[in-house]
């Protein structure tokens, strides 16, 4: 993503400065007995901290929010259908901008937020707006040059590596810092335990099936020194799964699902992952952030208080964390654009954002996490999570207006590199793919300046920051 932010956005900041009041003094009971309609996808926050502050928000405003919250692809389905219906009855909707949001954008389906960031009646004096979002946040909110400000992002979730911090001590593995490491690691740790032929530990688990590998899959692509696409000289986005780089990725991942993970990761979705993880079925879990809240606890994990969370291991193209951050935006076409923008603000105060963070869920506002009451989950959680919201960018998918389709081809090559494994049917599929997402590019994104993540955008990691959340934890000497 760009590093500049839009102008739109700093002069918004000033009016919001310049023209607020108190927070006290917006009265949050202004819109009293609406109820809002949100479309939200399924995750470990929705439990841990939307729904609880749906009851605080309506409490202290007479707002209902009724939430109707589906599996990912169900409820962008949902969402699709009433956006392109002009449904007015859709008031809210929760997105990730790196999937979803050029489309979106480029149908004019999402309201300008300017006006209410700016409107002292409805944001608070202190609402301070960017200047307490971090950096990686801000910079994944738009997706298209020139594009309004048309979501507020709140989420700093990274596809980041859980550990078993039992199995690396009682084995005594080294915790990977490169992909060598990593695959050793996987391997000690697939474990049969009683004798019979069959693990009963996997060293590695991770999705492993069509266009949702690319979410985990983005680091290990980047880390390589692969890409998504790539900048021609004369300007022009081509594809660049095919490249040398991101085949070696394409090979290296798929080996470590055929090889060190459990079948059900061919179809597992993430939250089937999350429950195995939690069940103490996997070494390492490559998977978003949140879903430690789920094995760290007691009331439904075998493994509490044994994980944590380090960053993905480097590899020869570098450290690129994935930031594939989540917004909150308002449908063009609800009828009640200022309530739900009130529900916005009030859900995104720091101390509301606080509560979040409070509750594993990694917050895009500054002050969460530099907060005197803020206690990581782990060390290494803490660590890893404030270093990839630094370092991170959102990489999780090829971002471009035909998303799905983009997804869709990508995961035809990692099926190849999961089912299959050898290299030259991976670099077929991925010069098949290649040709498909470039003429779809083409296509599809003619006079548009629609921003792709390349390499190039990351800020390089320093030296030593691949070990700090290892050590955090105390495992940065095991395999010594």
């Amino acid at each position: 993503m760009g590093r500049k932010l839009n102008s739109l956005v700093l002069a918004t900041t000033v009016a919001v400065g310049m023209t607020g009041t108190a927070s006290a003094d917006v009265n949050w009971r202004q819109f009293e007995g609406s109820t809002l309609n949100a479309a939200y996808f399924t995750a470990n926050y929705i439990d841990a901290w939307w729904r609880p502050m749906a009851k605080q928000f309506q409490k202290e405003t007479g707002i209902k929010v009724k939430m109707q919250v589906l599996q990912a692809g169900q409820i962008r389905k949902k969402q699709d259908i009433m956006l392109a219906g002009k449904d007015s009855t859709l008031d809210v909707l929760m997105l990730q901008m790196d999937n979803r949001g050029g489309k979106l954008t480029a149908a004019g389906h999402l309201e300008d937020l300017a006006p209410y960031l700016s409107d002292a009646s409805l944001t608070p004096a202190d609402y301070d707006y960017p200047g307490d979002w971090l950096g990686g946040c801000i910079n994944t909110e738009r997706v298209i040059k020139g594009q309004s400000h048309n979501n507020i992002v709140w989420s700093a979730q990274a596809q980041l590596l859980h550990i078993r911090k039992d199995l690396f001590k009682k084995y005594n593995v080294k915790v990977p810092t490169n992909m060598a490491e990593l695959e050793a690691a996987a391997k000690k740790l697939t474990i049969d335990e009683n004798g019979d032929g069959k693990p009963e530990i996997y060293g590695f688990l991770s999705r492993g099936w069509g266009r949702l590998t690319t979410a985990s899959f983005a680091s290990y692509l980047f880390n390589h020194g692969g890409s998504w696409f790539k900048t021609t000289a004369d300007g022009t986005k081509v594809s660049n799964v095919n490249s040398k780089e991101s085949v070696d990725a394409f090979e290296f991942y798929g080996r470590l699902i055929r090889e060190y993970a459990p079948k059900s990761a061919l179809s597992n979705k993430p939250p089937q992952n999350a429950a195995l993880y939690a069940a103490g079925k996997a070494a390492m879990h490559q998977e978003l952030n949140f879903w430690h809240g789920l094995s760290d606890n007691p009331k439904k994990s075998r493994i509490a208080g044994k994980s944590t969370v380090i960053l993905v291991p480097e590899g020869p193209g570098g450290s690129f964390p994935n930031l594939p951050t989540t917004s909150i935006a308002i449908s063009k076409y609800s009828e009640k654009k200022k309530a739900a923008w009130l529900y916005i603000a009030w859900m995104t105060q720091k101390h509301i954002m606080l509560k979040g963070q409070n509750a594993a869920v990694p917050m895009c506002r500054r002050s969460a996490w530099s907060d005197p009451s803020y206690k990581a989950p782990t060390p290494g959680w803490g660590s890893s999570a404030k270093h990839a919201a630094d370092y991170g960018i959102a990489i999780a998918k090829p971002q471009a207006i035909a998303i799905g389709q983009m997804r869709d081809a990508a995961g035809e090559v990692m099926n190849i590199a999961i089912r299959n494994g050898d290299r030259a049917a991976i670099q077929a599929a991925a010069d098949k793919a290649a040709k498909f997402m470039t003429a779809l590019v083409a296509k599809t994104e003619t006079g548009m300046d629609f921003r792709g993540v390349m390499p190039s955008l990351g800020k390089r990691m320093k030296a030593g920051i691949q070990q700090e959340p290892i050590a955090a934890d105390g495992l940065d000497k095991l395999g010594q």
